[in-house]
């Protein structure tokens, strides 16, 4: 039975085109993927189409007919490639977003990527690229056959390393001014379970428990990130992990002393919260360009069924739904450079009697996020609305960081509202009632303004 997790839910648990320079790299291993699987397309021809391509999709590979090998043996390479795409592409659409080109993991996912679509423009692609002599034999015009070298890219994926037979790569990313976005494959010798899906948008989720360094601070940041993406087949998963600023900017050596402290006294451990959190923490402040190092401890993954711990699997099972799988992947240190292009942070400093309001917003082209001035004893809760009065939707675990990918944001209205009242007597109005909605919003919000982001 199909299990869908609400963003609350995981608040809890915390098109490819072809380009002509791959072609040839490809084209040997489609071939070789067509021979190999050939037979299993007619063991499995009874499923239905949707359970076939999910079977027999290997990387992103659609396997074809064994009829198909005496027509393409027969043509050149070229014309090979085009064959297999037009034959293949006609009986399955949907494998033009899926043809396996792996640093283009961005594209792949964006259609359940919260966030959207990423600016390729403004993507680093994670590998080095190589071009390498290759020898063939071809008949030239007179009818004999000469050796000839052709030259092709190869690319050579150094983001990428290997443990207890799972490969984990990272193979492009953007840096906005208020996050990095990484794409990530992850390839495993044994199948995954099958993976819940999350949230509205049918993404599904891997978490890395990662430990990362970065050039601007002392100390290293470790926990969980999530990958959203989906199971491209048994044994892929692509998806995004993004890197919040806000998650590396804090210097908790101060807080961390406290701790110690008051373990060695045998006292209660202190809490941070509104009053006190400037005296605990200071915030590093993130420069233009940085160097980051990552290790990644474990995986782990959510099941919409109880999973069952076979003897001898690389799985570990938590709670029934819940399974983890260990490992040591670790990666050379990349240079982060943030992207300043249609990025911008505007400083409002707009605040009421009650001291409820908004410092500032920053915008990129993915995303916005919105900063509350919030008194320490008030929960309260922030509304965007677009410029056709639409509300941007949370792009991740902080209600505060939206979507903005494909949304007008020239002008955007903002409300900020006591979190109790939000949840119990206007959130149920956004999708029943929209009218209904924006007037709730205008009579009970605590502080709104309207904000051009324009210049």
């Amino acid at each position: 039975m199909k299990k869908t997790y609400s963003d609350e839910d995981l608040r809890d648990i915390l098109t490819v085109s072809i380009q002509n320079e791959t072609i040839d790299n490809r084209i040997a291993k489609t071939l070789e993927g067509i021979r190999q699987n050939a037979h299993r397309k007619s063991e499995k021809s009874r499923k239905t189409d949707k359970e076939t391509d999910a079977v027999e999709r290997k990387k992103g590979r659609r396997n074809g007919p064994t009829g198909w090998k005496k027509v393409i043996y027969g043509v050149g390479t070229i014309a090979a490639a085009i064959f297999i795409a037009l034959c293949v592409c006609v009986a399955n659409p949907s494998l033009a977003a899926n043809i396996p080109v792996l640093e283009n993991i961005f594209a792949r996912v964006q259609d359940v990527l919260r966030f959207g679509r990423l600016p390729e423009e403004e993507t680093t692609k994670l590998y080095n690229e190589k071009t390498v002599d290759i020898q063939s034999r071809r008949n030239d015009i007179k009818g004999k056959t000469v050796d000839t070298a052709d030259s092709k890219k190869e690319e050579n994926y150094i983001y990428q390393d290997q443990s207890q037979g799972i490969t984990i790569t990272f193979t492009e990313y953007y840096a906005s001014n208020q996050a990095i976005f990484f794409g990530v494959c992850i390839e495993n010798d044994e199948k995954f379970p099958e993976f819940a899906t999350m949230g509205g948008m049918d993404y599904q989720l891997i978490q890395a428990n990662t430990r990362e360094e970065y050039s601007f601070r002392d100390t290293e940041v470790g926990g969980f990130r999530n990958i959203e993406g989906r199971l491209e087949d048994a044994h892929t998963f692509v998806g995004v992990m993004r890197v919040d600023y806000d998650s590396i900017n804090v210097d908790s050596s101060k807080y961390d002393a406290a701790c110690d402290e008051a373990e060695k006294n045998g006292e209660e451990l202190p809490e941070i919260n509104a009053e006190n959190k400037d005296y605990y923490l200071d915030y590093y402040e993130i420069p233009d360009e940085f160097e980051m190092q990552m290790q990644i401890e474990c995986l782990r993954g959510y099941s919409p069924e109880i999973i069952k711990e076979e003897p001898g699997s690389k799985y570990t099972v938590v709670n029934g739904t819940k399974f983890m799988l260990r490992g040591n992947w670790n990666y050379p240190a990349v240079k982060i450079k943030k992207s300043d292009r249609d990025v911008r942070t505007i400083q409002l400093d707009e605040v009421n009697e009650e001291g409820i309001g908004v410092e500032k917003i920053e915008i990129s082209p993915v995303e916005l996020t919105l900063h509350i001035v919030e008194p320490t004893d008030r929960s309260l809760y922030g509304v965007v609305l677009d410029k056709n009065g639409e509300m941007l939707i949370t792009g991740s675990s902080n209600a505060n960081e939206l979507t903005a990918a494909g949304r007008d944001i020239s002008t955007v209205s903002i409300y900020i509202c006591d979190y109790i009242e939000y949840m119990d007597e206007i959130k149920g109005y956004e999708l029943e009632d929209h009218e209904k909605f924006r007037s709730m919003l205008e009579e009970k919000a605590l502080f709104k303004t309207k904000v051009t982001t324009t210049d």
